[in-house]
């Protein structure tokens, strides 16, 4: 699987569904609300992480209680959220209408938060990604946070989302292997016709792979050594059911099978099929077959550890808020669990999804962040700290092939992961 990155936004997205869209200046009771995780990238990444991905999101988090709900729903969906950059403010909230009559949707969007710029990116390390995706935000800061990446990295594609048009953004076009365009932004530039506005980019990207969604159309691709775009139809929808992050899920859908070798018009045959199903199903759940939606009994993935990890994670039923009940540890192959509660007053060992381990005497240990206790991973004997010679609460484990559960909770069903594998092929072939 592919260790991807995502450079974006984040939001809270409120969705009323309306039986009709409302006339202005009336009142109207929606059908049915549910408040979830919003934002393109963040979209993406987490259809992504439903495919097996690792997925690692590079933006701005605020510290406000919406904030932290959008933290949490990060993690629940296992979104890594380790380089975004922490900030005081008001979380970015859509406010989204979705009629049902035809499945179409209004939002109307509040942001007060700076973009993620430059200065944080150079954190991160885009070496030890397998694919690096950006959204078109804050063009001069994207467009040097590409420029490094160029710079940088060698066989990794680098992909580049245009929704709508920004201040700036045609100093993008050089730095990416593929850029996913939206029928907005080409009605914007002019274009009713998708070949003629894949044509008019060749002319702006002449290196890179060109991706356009229509709507009930399909999408268009063009690429650098074709003379004409190739388009993938729509197939009917019996029932378009909600429309938010179509465009998103086709995103996911190509990266997902282009990074695992299928080519690059199969990887958009299969993306315009999972957009497919995404209108018509609300929301995103279930869309790949590592969803939690489809497994919820799943505490989480071998590839989610590294070899010598240790995971916070939350069970069926349990809160994605606060510190998490078990931490899972990983060293090797071998597999176990303890609860996150310090035998010396009961306190978390960490609130934090990642913050368990510490190197100390030359081997990795649990610590507990409160009085600095330590523990032994193999037996979870506390060897020094206030609580020595007391032992952490063990969790028993089932795992089935690359999937941990509790004891007991494993589910036997695998679900379909499409296209097949296939040889490699690189995003510009």
């Amino acid at each position: 699987m592919a260790n991807v990155l995502g450079v974006g936004i984040a939001t809270l997205d409120i969705i009323n569904e309306l039986d009709h869209y409302p006339a202005e200046d009336s009142e109207q009771r929606a059908v049915s609300q549910r408040v979830e995780l919003g934002g393109n990238v963040a979209n993406s990444l987490r259809v992504l992480r439903q495919f097996g991905h690792p997925v690692e999101f590079a933006g701005v988090l605020p510290g406000d209680a919406d904030g932290r709900r959008i933290a949490d729903l990060m993690d629940r969906y296992g979104v890594d959220t380790r380089h975004a950059r922490r900030v005081e403010g008001h979380a970015p909230t859509s406010y989204i209408t979705v009629n049902r009559a035809t499945g179409s949707r209004t939002i109307v969007h509040y942001r007060d938060l700076p973009e993620f710029d430059l200065g944080s990116f150079m954190a991160i390390d885009p070496t030890t990604y397998d694919w690096l995706h950006f959204e078109a935000r804050a063009c001069d800061e994207t467009a040097a946070m590409l420029a490094l990446v160029r710079a940088r990295v060698t066989d990794q594609p680098i992909s580049l989302e245009v929704e709508k048009d920004r201040p700036e953004l045609d100093q993008l076009w050089s730095f990416p292997d593929l850029i996913f365009f939206s029928k907005a932004f080409a009605g914007g530039r002019g274009f009713e016709e998708p070949a003629a506005f894949l044509r008019e980019v060749r002319n702006w990207a002449p290196q890179a792979i060109l991706i356009l969604g229509w709507g009930n159309a399909g999408a268009w691709m063009s690429r650098p050594d074709e003379t004409d775009p190739a388009h993938v139809p729509a197939q009917p929808v019996d029932t378009v059911v909600d429309s938010i992050a179509a465009g998103d899920t086709l995103i996911a859908g190509f990266i997902h099978a282009n990074a695992r070798g299928t080519g690059p018009l199969a990887s958009l045959e299969f993306a315009v099929r999972l957009a497919e199903r995404k209108l018509g199903q609300a929301g995103l759940a279930g869309l790949g077959p590592s969803d939690p939606a489809a497994d919820p009994d799943l505490l989480c993935r071998l590839g989610d550890l590294d070899s010598v990890d240790a995971l916070g994670v939350w069970p069926r039923g349990g809160e994605a808020r606060g510190p998490a009940p078990l931490i899972v540890i990983r060293d090797g192959e071998r597999v176990c669990a303890w609860r996150n509660v310090c035998p010396h007053n009961g306190s978390p060992l960490s609130r934090e999804r990642h913050d368990f381990l510490e190197t100390r005497e030359g081997e990795r240990q649990l610590r507990c962040n409160v009085h600095q206790a330590y523990f032994r991973l193999d037996d979870g004997m506390c060897i020094a700290g206030p609580c020595e010679g007391q032992k952490l609460q063990p969790v028993d484990l089932e795992r089935i092939g690359n999937r941990i559960y509790l004891a007991g909770r494993a589910s036997r069903q695998e679900g379909p992961e499409l296209p097949q594998e296939q040889s490699p092929e690189s995003p510009r072939g």
